[in-house]
């Protein structure tokens, strides 16, 4: 309706048809994990966003983030025939953060891992649980994981854990990681897998970016020879480009991981499109699902969301004033300077 925070139309356009990503699979990808936990009543969520550059068409990188696996622990539970209870809990989120860590060293492809700290879900306590070193199923030890801000009076005990951690108070940061899911959805920063039909495939276009890249830089080279204005310019490239084919069909087959993780993803959208705002007088509105939906609907996969987005507001921060530092003082002085006045023989 006309108060949803976000518009199912804004989703759409966001939606991408492409299968789940379960793991790291290339080794190098950058990923936040999202935590919602629940003992009982909610569900247990756990939210992967890949988070990435984008080459815009000047030549300059943005951040962006896919949402690339979306998994509901009591499904799991469900499916591996045991209860997933608080310790169970545990060691499934270390297996994925394992499986999108990829070996790299000190959690190097874990850009964070939000957990909700609200008393509900015992989030706090379950960080406590990651802080020490921990051994897998393989039998390799693995560093531990804290927030050095939240829990900075555990640092010393654990020295060798990762400062990786980040438990979100929802006192302090409900109302602000739900404005950050609204301004990078509106910008649209954030993509969601499509809505998904029950099959046991998708249909996916493969697109041969590098044909299009190099057709792209002849037309233009081209085009440029006939001194067209801007706008023009544009059109004919547009025109000409869509008559390239570079576009193919290909059929993946997906296993029952890849079916709940979209069906997980079709949920979450759901409850996005059905949360609303709620004004406040103190100037942080509250952000609730619409009350004929309050009993049917669950908003913790929404949660898990705007934790990603808030991770993807402070990763293109850090981007912008790592660009303001990278300008080093004689880039800025060249942008002052004064040439001196050629000197003049007077006869």
């Amino acid at each position: 309706g006309n108060d949803a925070i976000i518009k199912r139309g804004v989703i759409t356009r966001n939606e991408e048809v492409r299968k789940p990503l379960l793991c790291n699979d290339t080794g190098d990808k950058k990923f936040v994990i999202a935590y919602d936990p629940a003992r009982s009543r909610d569900n247990s969520v756990i939210l992967v966003g890949e988070i990435y550059d984008f080459e815009q068409v000047d030549g300059s990188l943005d951040t962006r983030m896919r949402l690339v696996n979306c998994i509901n622990l009591v499904d799991v539970g469900k499916k591996i025939k045991s209860p997933m209870q608080t310790p169970d809990q545990i060691e499934y989120l270390k297996k994925v953060i394992l499986d999108y860590n990829a070996g790299a060293d000190a959690y190097g492809n874990i850009v964070g891992i939000y957990i909700d700290a609200g008393s509900g879900g015992g989030g706090v306590n379950i960080a406590d649980y990651l802080m020490p070193d921990w051994t897998d199923a393989t039998g390799i030890v693995h560093r531990g994981l804290i927030d050095k801000v939240y829990s900075a009076e555990y640092v010393k005990k654990f020295p060798n854990a990762v400062d990786k951690i980040h438990l979100m108070s929802p006192a302090a940061y409900k109302s602000e990681m739900y404005e950050a899911m609204i301004e990078l959805m509106n910008q649209d920063k954030i993509s969601f897998t499509a809505s998904y039909d029950n099959k046991d495939y998708l249909t996916v276009f493969d697109i041969d970016e590098e044909l299009l890249k190099k057709e792209r830089e002849r037309i233009s080279k081209e085009l440029k020879s006939e001194n067209l204005d801007e706008k023009e310019f544009e059109k004919k490239l547009s025109e000409k480009m869509d008559d390239i084919q570079s576009v193919k069909t290909k059929v993946i087959k997906l296993d029952w991981e890849d079916k709940i993780a979209l069906a997980n993803m079709d949920a979450l959208k759901e409850e996005l499109v059905n949360m609303v705002r709620k004004k406040r007088d103190s100037g942080k509105d509250s952000f609730e699902l619409i009350p004929e939906k309050a009993n049917k609907l669950h908003d913790d996969r929404a949660y898990t969301a705007v934790m990603t987005a808030f991770c993807l507001m402070s990763e293109r921060r850090k981007s912008i004033t790592q660009k303001k530092r990278s300008s080093s003082p004689s880039d800025i002085s060249k942008l002052f300077q004064v040439r001196a006045p050629k000197k003049v023989t007077r006869f």
